[in-house]
């Protein structure tokens, strides 16, 4: 197993962006970056089987069940190299047990944000008054601040094992505008700064867009992702490849294929996660990186995702026309967009009609895009 400590240390040294780590060994999560290089699955401490995904079970005013809940910060970790294209932290946040499903979300809840009920509503969500705060719409118009969802980026029993954490993968937004100001994204610039120990309000779980089906541990995935669109994938293959499930004892029969897309090598999220998973697993995983500032396509253009999946067409369409395969794709809009227009061109080439089987897909609910 690899010394957490020396590592955090190593990297930390490789340059001046900050790195912020704590809590891990404490925490139970050392041995999880990267995960074990033997074994992989590890047992779990209770069964969360069964029943269908929980929906926005914690929310804001009359969003929720229950108001919102109260996440507690483990471990924060910048994720990538010196030459990273983007800030990105990997968060592990203690939730007391709140049930999710793989690729759903959780919402963070702004320190600015205020109920729209009013104060009574507030208190009800633990969230002071003084606390509250509006923003300007497109429109010019002062509206309430609100939750920001992020996608899960753990299985359902967490980096712990114990249903009792959740993971998620947070990039810091900032930009310029065309005066020169620097803005700075509410809710990723306050979860990318929070220290070990900080408490934030939380809401969902949300989203059933990228559910898997309950047969999944049995049937071939194929995810597509560009930057932390990678997030919701990572539930889905610790899942498959690093909890023991209860009901799987021969673990995931199926095969997952990764197709992912980043600037640079130092901008590859999990990297190390990864590459562990796929050399216990060659034949059950496959993992495909585009890194478009590092590498050309045949094209000599650079080498986005989508030609990856151009460089093995014939795989691909194969498993478009199966009748068991599922499909997840989930980053950037251009990205799906792209990668339309190369699986369009490659069935016309093939003379395969790719528009009549991505309906069918769509229609037996193996077909699943979120894109932002």
């Amino acid at each position: 197993m690899l010394d957490f400590a020396a590592q955090t240390a190593a990297l930390a040294a490789a340059g001046p962006l900050p790195l912020v780590v704590g809590g891990l060994a404490a925490a139970g999560l050392a041995s999880l970056v990267p995960p074990p290089p033997a074994g992989l699955r590890e047992p779990v401490s209770v069964s969360l089987e069964g029943g269908k995904a929980p929906l926005n079970t914690h929310g804001v005013g009359r969003g929720g069940k229950f108001p919102p809940f109260q996440g507690k910060v483990l471990a924060i970790e910048r994720m990538g190299g010196r030459d990273a294209e983007r800030d990105v932290s990997r968060i592990v946040i203690e939730t007391g047990g709140v049930l999710f499903h793989e690729g759903q979300s959780f919402g963070v809840v702004p320190p600015s944000q205020p109920c729209i009920l009013g104060n009574a509503a507030c208190r009800t969500a633990r969230i002071p008054f003084s606390q509250q705060g509006t923003k300007i719409n497109s429109k010019g118009q002062e509206v309430p601040e609100t939750v920001r969802l992020y996608s899960i980026a753990s299985s359902r029993y967490g980096d712990r094992h114990d249903g009792k954490t959740c993971t998620l993968c947070v990039v810091r937004v900032v930009w310029r505008d065309e005066e020169g100001k620097v803005h700075r994204g509410v809710c990723s610039n306050y979860l990318c700064d929070l220290k070990v120990g900080d408490t934030i309000q939380m809401t969902g779980p949300s989203g059933t867009a990228m559910l898997l089906p309950d047969d999944h541990m049995q049937r071939r995935i194929v995810c597509v992702a560009t930057g932390t669109g990678i997030a919701p994938f990572r539930a889905f293959w610790r899942r498959l490849f690093c909890d023991q499930v209860p009901g799987h004892p021969h673990g995931y029969q199926g095969r997952f294929w990764l197709l992912a897309g980043f600037a640079n090598p130092d901008s590859e999220l999990f990297t190390e996660e990864l590459r562990t998973i796929q050399a216990a697993n060659p034949d059950r995983f496959r993992l495909d990186v585009a890194l478009s500032l590092t590498q050309t396509n045949k094209r000599g253009g650079p080498e986005y995702v989508q030609d990856r999946i151009e460089e093995s067409g014939e795989e691909f369409l194969a498993l478009l026309a199966s009748d068991d395969a599922l499909f997840y794709f989930c980053g950037l809009k251009r990205m799906y967009t792209s990668v339309m227009e190369v699986v369009e061109r490659l069935g016309a080439e093939r003379g395969i009609d790719t528009k009549a089987l991505i309906t069918k897909l769509k229609k037996e609910h193996r077909w699943h895009v979120e894109t932002a």
